[in-house]
């Protein structure tokens, strides 16, 4: 009998089958002790999420003011396949995916684990788990779905864990994955930062965040007594919760076992159908529970999977909203009154609306949470208690009670380490504390106290703790800052006061702050290091050999090793002599030691080796082979685990960490291939750590020269190497320059000066991690570069410019990371700072005489490019007083390059709050700040940024994402308009409807589209080829999809969304067509470069308008550049994967977009291929609908909008 059975269920059209089997045969577990099982799944269903991993919110006080546990749809859920029926695409999917099952099958084995295919296709994933289940005979069973893929270790990782501990089932981390690579799940983060065994989780209720059955192993006596819970994939979320709920006892390993793939959320929850399955799984779960485990279902339900219902009524109809009240408060009427009332407020605000069965006001609180008020809602005092201003608060005609409002254990402590060093032989740490919203403004409002607490005895002992005045939490703690409060501490540590009963022992401590805020007590354990040198504390030695050695443990906590030295090391080198080359490493031990032992990182494995010892001392060769066998790297380098932790075994199996002194010298040796290396390093605490693998450059000395960093260091590989800058948290780089002679390395960049297709700019505010791009045989692979151990110590290095601060620096101890400073004054940033400027500064600068400039905007400083452009081009065309004019442009961080005749206005400075003050006239074709008011000697021009597809303004029906009063706020930006341009009679109806503007519309064309029908307009293309260093001879597609209104990091920050397949597009078309990609200006991410001169990014080219004179054929979606094309005459293609979802659920059409677009609606990759190869044809088919989009669309567009624009509002001179 096979110890280990895994079931793979499929879609019968799922093309990514081969890659899952793939992992199978990859694992490092003896595959003949494994059986595989595949089972498919029919395709005729249309089913909500299977495996979705959006998790529910804990009762932390998250956010600012209140919860913000509503992620963005679609963030970290999955997806149904579509309906296909009986398509043509369907049936080539179908082969696709019964042929992989069927030739793993017919193979027999996967590296000797034997396959077998179900024969017939069943109804859902969930029947093909109770299938499989029941066909197989493993002790351990796992479900994986055929788009998901395992970690190579997975399998050995989790039985491992299993076969010692007993427990009923063992989870580990999940990883996403696309195109672009793998990236930690966000809903698993947190449950999985440290190991833990035989987890309850009635005790550790955040585990249930984790809905994902694929990165389970299950114990076959477990899965077989689990009730059937007649749950289908719609609800697969809340069997995978019911059965962790079920369990005696979890294993937890943070290291990655599973890859899943993105998919698409297609979950209707606003429907009744859906609706009601949904709130009824839910209730039916719950009547079968008691005791502890219906508390713990209650709790995570109403938090998460309760909510997640409820946010969907602003969606619902009437129907389905009084349905969800029934249901609702049919399950209200089980759950107990103490639960409830210890929900956190957001939650007893939506329970006691609903128990009211108040639909308008619950609407109202639901629109409020989906938006930025949420985190802006303040906190007031009314008595002894505190309590928040959320909708209805003291509303008498709501009836509200104020109880409902009332914070408790959300007011919770905020704290940041940022400094951890020792001072005349004292351990002193620095950061700052405080309850949120509390701010400490005053000296006896805050005070803190601090204990050391030992993890062994629990006894507490008092150490010194001061506060000190420092800046506000979120902003630099640097002088000039716009706030500073009472929130700073400091603390003191004698290390004597770490010995027990008066000795030195062995042992561990950890520190706990209590701070009393207005007669708050909070307690918390020192953590969140600030990046750098917090995250590296030195370590010292306080007796003969007795050392303190502080860290940050895994969940994040300072932990104060006190131990004596008990295995250190004497010497290493590298020995050939022997029939394999090892790492010899001698030492000397305190006790009997049997061997070396070295754990990998992610404690996915273990090598032990034996040991020569000679009295105290020792020596053990590590065979090369080994370390490099076992060295992993899966997830395009996102899964990398090549570091090995070395301790000594002793004869009873304890283990003791070996020292490496500070006078051992490190060594890096070039082995194998010469693309790998084994490396001896030193942690931060001062410990031997091994690292096999790929060769990493280490950057053993920077400097800044001037404005460049000078970078020089040695990489021992012997393969090609770049070094580049990756931003974190966008998909962004930027190559390094460099110099090699032998093994070591010399480089020089600019970040003040980065070349862009705009020009030169400075880098983008942000944190950017240097990394190696090293060429091999099988492609280039990105490695993390090092700092050098000893080099370390005299980070940070900072260059300040008159615009914004650079700084050189580390991060997690050994990273080299460049953190770019803003551009706004330290007097301008955060909160308050804003607050400042906009209440106080900017109506002063009101009363001050307006003055004669011109103050321009585009996209909200992001560009210098579409109509206002146009305008100023036109302006500085004609003679006299607008010739030499004084004009400023608005620029948001210093990205954008601007001519020497304008002005650079900084966004949010207070230059910006000066200029919206004084200037006479505003053109900008972006919103405008809701406490801007025209004065009466103001002129106000809004340009507008193209003819409406999409539905905007007042003539969106469901406005997500804004605050409940965005109407009066758009109703009053309006009011200060004087002028709205307009492309077309039919855009000025649309316009007027939509902003409900009452003054005065120049239709007049869009001076952005004058371009086209200028007199140099084919020199001026033959410039932007040149430009962009275009091959000659080819033709140019450009691809400029929209933004996604749902596909976002952060407010304002979107996802580059990228659907097209660029591989298969190289390789179809990379012969005679180059692609040109542009975001939109609210994305974020770079664009993959695929292929050899074929895919150019070209987001950062000032204007498009200039890309649309070289572009052939313009493949896009919704965007309005369609009725600004359309001017050229040239094909259009519109890549709508999502057509449906946009036009029904995000925005809305304001015409029939199928029946009306002049070109064709394409659902997939092959789709634009095909069109794109048949594209004379395609434009033949669509000639005439072409005509009467432009006819309808662009009739005023003759090169004279600008002009016409201009003589309208500042005359004809």
């Amino acid at each position: 009998m096979p110890k280990l059975s895994v079931i793979v269920s499929f879609d019968v059209t799922e093309p990514h089958l081969q890659h899952c089997l793939d992992s199978l045969a990859a694992q490092t577990v003896a595959l003949d002790d494994v059986e595989v099982l595949l089972v498919p799944v029919r395709h005729d269903r249309d089913l909500g999420a299977a495996d979705s991993v959006q998790p529910p919110d804990g009762d932390a006080f998250e956010g600012d003011n209140g919860d913000s546990d509503d992620l963005p749809p679609g963030d970290d859920g999955e997806a149904a396949e579509a309906d296909a029926e009986d398509s043509e695409s369907t049936v080539e999917a179908r082969d696709e995916g019964l042929a992989t099952a069927r030739a793993a099958a017919d193979g027999g084995d996967l590296n000797g684990a034997p396959v077998t295919l179900v024969a017939e296709p069943v109804a859902e994933h969930a029947e093909a788990r109770s299938t499989g289940a029941a066909r197989t005979t493993g002790e351990y069973l796992l479900f994986i779905e055929g788009c998901d893929a395992l970690v190579g270790y997975s399998l050995a990782h989790l039985s491992a864990a299993l076969d010692e501990s007993g427990s009923d089932l063992a989870t580990g981390n999940v990883y996403r994955f696309n195109e672009l690579g793998a990236r930690q799940s966000a809903a698993h983060r947190k449950p999985y930062s440290k190991r833990r065994t035989g987890v309850d989780v009635r005790v550790t209720a955040g585990l249930l965040a984790d809905r994902v059955v694929g990165n389970k192993l299950w114990r076959r006596s477990f899965w077989a007594g689990l009730p059937d819970l007649g749950l289908g994939d719609a609800d697969a979320r809340l069997a995978a919760a019911r059965t962790m709920i079920a369990a005696r006892t979890i294993d937890v390993l943070p290291a990655p076992v599973l890859l899943v793939r993105d998919r698409e959320s297609s979950e209707a929850l606003h429907e009744i159908e859906p609706m009601t399955r949904r709130l009824g799984a839910i209730a039916r779960i719950a009547a079968g529970l008691s005791g502890a485990d219906r508390m713990v279902w209650d709790s995570m339900a109403l938090r998460g999977d309760v909510r997640q219902v409820l946010l969907r009524l602003d969606d619902a109809d009437d129907a389905a909203r009084e349905r969800f009240l029934d249901l609702a408060n049919a399950y209200l009427d089980t759950v107990g009154t103490r639960l409830l009332d210890g929900l956190t407020v957001l939650h007893r605000l939506n329970h006691h609306l609903v128990r009211k069965r108040r639909i308008e006001p619950l609407l109202e609180a639901i629109t409020f949470q989906k938006s930025v008020e949420l985190k802006k809602a303040p906190l007031v005092r009314r008595g002894l208690h505190y309590y928040i201003r959320y909708p209805f608060f003291e509303d008498p005609a709501a009836g509200v009670p104020r109880d409902v409002y009332r914070l408790g254990t959300e007011l919770r402590l905020r704290l940041k380490t940022e400094r951890v060093e020792w001072r005349d032989g004292r351990l002193v740490i620095g950061g700052r504390v405080g309850v949120r919203s509390l701010r400490a403004g005053r000296r006896w409002q805050q005070q803190v106290f601090a204990f050391a607490v030992n993890t062994d005895t629990g006894k507490r002992v008092p150490v010194s703790a001061k506060v000190r005045r420092a800046a506000e939490y979120r902003l630099p703690d640097v002088p000039g800052a716009a706030r500073h409060d009472f929130g700073g501490f400091e603390l003191t540590i004698d290390p004597a006061k770490l010995r027990l009963a008066g000795r030195w022992r062995e042992t561990e401590w950890k520190l706990e702050l209590v701070v009393v805020n207005r007669g708050l007590v909070r307690r918390r354990l020192l953590a969140n290091p600030v990046a750098g040198p917090p995250e590296r504390p030195p370590y010292v030695e306080v007796a003969d050999d007795v050392w303190v050695r502080p860290s940050w443990s895994a969940d994040g906590h300072l932990s104060l090793a006190v131990a004596p030295t008990r295995a250190r090391v004497t010497g290493h080198r590298m020995d050939a002599s022997g029939a394999d080359t090892a790492l010899e490493i001698t030492g000397t031990a305190a006790g009997a030691a049997t061997g070396l032992r070295l754990d990998r990182s992610g404690g996915t494995a273990a090598l032990t080796y034996p040991l020569e010892v000679e009295d105290a001392r020792f020596t053990a060769r590590v065979p090369v082979d080994d370390l490099l066998a076992n060295a992993f790297n899966e997830g395009s380098g996102a899964l990398r685990q090549e570091q090995w932790r070395a301790s000594l075994v002793g004869a009873d199996g304890a283990t003791a960490p070996l020292v490496l002194p500070d006078d051992i010298t490190l060594a890096s040796h070039a082995v194998g291939d010469g693309h790998h290396e084994v490396v001896v390093q030193r942690t931060s605490t001062g410990h031997l750590r091994l690292r096999a693998g790929w060769a990493h450059p280490v950057v053993r000395s920077a400097e800044w020269s001037g404005r460049d960093l000078v970078l020089a260091g040695v990489y021992a590989g012997a393969s090609e190497m770049s070094l580049l800058f990756k931003a974190r948290g966008r998909d962004e780089s930027h190559p390094v320059p460099l110099e090699r002679d032998g093994d070591h390395f010399r480089a020089v960049f600019s970040p003040a000066a980065i070349p862009t297709l705009s020009g030169p700019l400075p880098l983008a505010a942000g944190s950017y991690q240097l990394w190696a791009r090293v060429r091999a045989e099988r492609g280039d692979a990105d490695v993390r570069a090092e700092l050098d151990a000893v080099f370390v110590r005299s980070l940070p290095l900072a260059m300040e410019t008159p615009e914004r601060t650079f700084t050189f620096t580390d991060s997690g101890s050994d990273v080299p990371v460049l953190k770019v400073g803003g551009d706004l004054r330290p007097e301008e940033q955060g909160i308050f700072a804003q607050r400042r400027l906009r209440e106080e500064t900017y109506p002063a600068l009101r009363g001050e005489e307006v003055l004669p400039q011109i103050l321009f905007d585009s996209y909200t400083g992001r560009q210098f490019s579409d109509s206002p452009h146009s305008i100023y081009a036109e302006l500085r065309s004609r003679s006299g007083v607008w010739s030499d004019y004084p004009m400023k442009w608005l620029v948001r961080d210093g990205q954008v390059t601007l001519p020497d005749d304008l002005t650079r206005v900084r966004y949010n400075g207070r230059d910006f709050y000066e200029a919206l003050a004084r200037s006479q006239y505003l053109v900008t074709n972006s919103r405008q700040p809701g406490w801007f008011a025209r004065r009466p000697d103001q002129t106000v021009i809004q340009t507008w940024h193209g003819s409406m597809l999409k539905r905007i303004g007042f003539d969106i029906e469901n406005i997500r994402g804004k605050s409940r009063d965005y109407h009066d706020k758009l109703a009053w930006e309006t009011r200060q308009w004087d002028y709205l341009v307009s492309p077309s009679p039919w855009a000025t109806e649309r316009l007027r409807s939509a902003f409900r503007f009452e003054g005065e519309i120049l239709e007049t064309g869009y001076p952005r589209n004058d371009i086209f029908f200028a007199q140099g307009r084919d020199a001026l293309a033959e410039r932007t080829r040149e430009r962009l260093g275009l091959p000659a001879g080819k033709k140019v597609v450009l691809y400029a999809p929209t933004w996604r209104d749902d596909k976002y990091y952060t407010r304002g920050k979107h996802k580059l969304d990228l659907h097209l397949d660029l591989r298969r597009m190289y390789e179809a078309l990379g012969d005679d067509h180059v692609l040109l990609v542009r975001r939109h200006p609210r994305v974020v991410d770079s664009v993959p470069i695929v292929g050899k001169d074929f895919v150019y990014d070209v987001s950062l080219y000032p204007e498009i308008m200039e890309l649309f004179l070289i572009t052939d054929v313009l493949v896009t979606d919704y965007s309005s550049m369609m009725f600004d094309f359309a001017n050229t005459g040239r094909p259009m293609l519109f890549f709508t994967y999502d057509i449906e979802g946009y036009r029904d659920n995000l925005r809305g059409f304001y015409f029939d977009f199928e029946e009306t677009a002049p070109g064709p609606l394409l659902l997939t990759s092959d789709d634009v291929i095909g069109a794109l190869r048949g594209i004379d044809d395609v434009a033949e088919g669509y000639k005439a609908k072409y005509k009467a989009f432009t006819d309808q669309f662009c009739p005023l567009d003759d090169g004279k909008a600008a002009a016409r624009v201009v003589d309208r509002v500042f005359g004809r001179e």
